[in-house]
């Protein structure tokens, strides 16, 4: 995270930014977009994939952004791969969060 960037983008209110990351990590996103991706519903993966990369890129969470878009275009042949590595990501910044203490 770009955090500078970031806090510029909320006008410097740090705890705007902090109820928006744990608004993020609370969010079911991740579990919702497991789901979909069992059941192929390519809608359903478009639009949860869409969800995630507007918070990641709000968030300036650039790698994150980057897979979710992918998900997004939906490429039915990749969708696992995408799914899986756009999974790892979630769970990695989760992580990070948890470890700052957000």
């Amino acid at each position: 995270m770009d955090y500078d960037s970031v806090i510029e983008d909320f006008c410097g209110d740090v705890a705007a930014l902090k109820d928006s990351l744990r608004a993020f990590q609370s969010s079911s996103d991740l579990e919702t977009l497991r789901k979909n991706v069992e059941k192929m519903d390519i809608e359903g993966i478009r639009t949860v994939s869409h969800r995630i990369r507007k918070s990641a890129e709000k968030l300036g969470l650039g790698e994150l952004k980057t897979a979710a878009s992918r998900l997004e275009e939906v490429n039915a042949e990749k969708i696992p791969a995408d799914a899986e590595h756009l999974e790892t990501l979630y769970t990695d910044v989760l992580m990070a969060m948890a470890e700052e203490k957000l």
